[in-house]
């Protein structure tokens, strides 16, 4: 195209701003076909948030007493089907890739906030979490948790609960923990988000594996 035949609209279009496209909030997937139900509901967004304590419990529940393939499969697939409110009958549906990037991103918010394999935990002698909005729960708002060092009863408690061998109770051993140093009411602490809920567990659990067991070279557990 030759410079006497560029219209003004050709030449101010060089210094036009981009066009802004919207972007997908993170957590929604999109599908490439939509998936009906027997109502004739058409499923075409999956929309999911962050998981809070009491889904990742429910989940633990699904795995039971002896972990398998199948099981952990279908504690991810319990966890999508309770926060989308998506049936099971739908969720089965979909495309196998989908349920994996859901899956990938349900979990990132407790494995990005865990401490890491072999990191040493930091001990302060107090923790303060603050919630923004406010936990609701027991006709009251939480918005700060405040954590310090657990007691010997407090660790023997979690221990026992702990002992049990489920996967579900290494959970409650850590909900019961949190909620007996905090103060905060069991239905509070359920409605945790996970990534708060991993940074107080690992706070309190972190005192657990500190010095040496008595009369032993090995490091306690």
């Amino acid at each position: 195209m030759s410079t006497n035949c560029l219209s003004d609209a050709d030449v101010l279009s060089a210094v036009a701003e981009p066009e802004e496209t919207e972007e997908k909030p993170d957590g929604v997937f999109t599908l490439d076909n939509a998936i009906t139900g027997k109502d004739a509901k058409h499923y075409t967004e999956l929309h999911l948030r962050e998981p809070v304590v009491f889904h990742i419990l429910q989940a633990a529940k699904v795995i039971g007493k002896r972990p398998s393939l199948e099981s952990v499969y279908d504690s991810q697939i319990d966890m999508v089907c309770r926060i989308s409110s998506w049936p099971k009958v739908i969720v089965d549906q979909l495309p196998s890739r989908v349920l994996d990037q859901a899956v990938a991103y349900l979990t990132s918010f407790e494995e990005e906030a865990r401490r890491g394999d072999g990191e040493e935990p930091e001990c302060p002698d107090s923790l303060t979490l603050t919630f923004s909005p406010a936990i609701d729960a027991v006709n009251q708002s939480f918005e700060e948790m405040s954590l310090r060092e657990p007691v010997v009863a407090q660790r023997r408690s979690y221990k026992a609960t702990e002992s049990k061998g489920n996967f579900a109770d290494f959970i409650q051993a850590q909900i019961n923990l949190v909620v007996a140093v905090s103060g905060w009411p069991l239905a509070a602490v359920l409605k945790m988000p996970i990534s708060k809920f991993a940074k107080a567990s690992d706070y309190l659990t972190g005192f657990f594996i500190s010095g040496r067991a008595i009369g032993s070279n090995s490091p306690q557990s």
